[in-house]
């Protein structure tokens, strides 16, 4: 009998998964970090009518976690981010169809506003 292989498979399979949970984002933690290719979509809100939205597609899918039940978010490759910070906002739209880092602040989606499982009010945003 050789258990030394079965249990290198093990404990690699609890790392996987013990390093999978490390990555879930906080819900409401401003030192958040994405990164992702950003894009700009039409949706329609809940009367129908168009809006747009700044759609950061990850090449990893990610969690978050938080105490309300909204905040809890299994896996998603999609975060809608936004900024409240008005030169952040404005800049934006620049980085569109390009690969970029995020930080800021996550939380789940809860309106018919919000575009993806994710939502991101982001504070700083870089091409890498």
């Amino acid at each position: 009998m050789r258990p030394f292989p079965a249990l290198i498979v093990t404990a690699v399979a609890l790392m996987a998964s013990a390093s999978d949970a490390a990555e879930c984002m906080h819900a409401n933690d401003a030192s958040e970090i994405a990164e992702g290719s950003l894009s700009q979509k039409t949706f329609e809100d809940a009367n129908g009518r168009p809006e747009k939205a700044f759609i950061l597609t990850m090449p990893v899918p990610t969690c978050l976690s938080g105490a309300d039940e909204s905040d809890n978010v299994k896996s998603s490759t999609t975060i809608h981010i936004y900024s409240s910070n008005d030169a952040v906002s404005k800049s934006i739209k620049k980085f569109v169809g390009k690969p970029v880092e995020v930080h800021g602040s996550a939380f789940g989606a809860i309106t018919a506003h919000h575009h993806a499982p994710i939502v991101m009010d982001i504070s700083e945003i870089d091409q890498i």
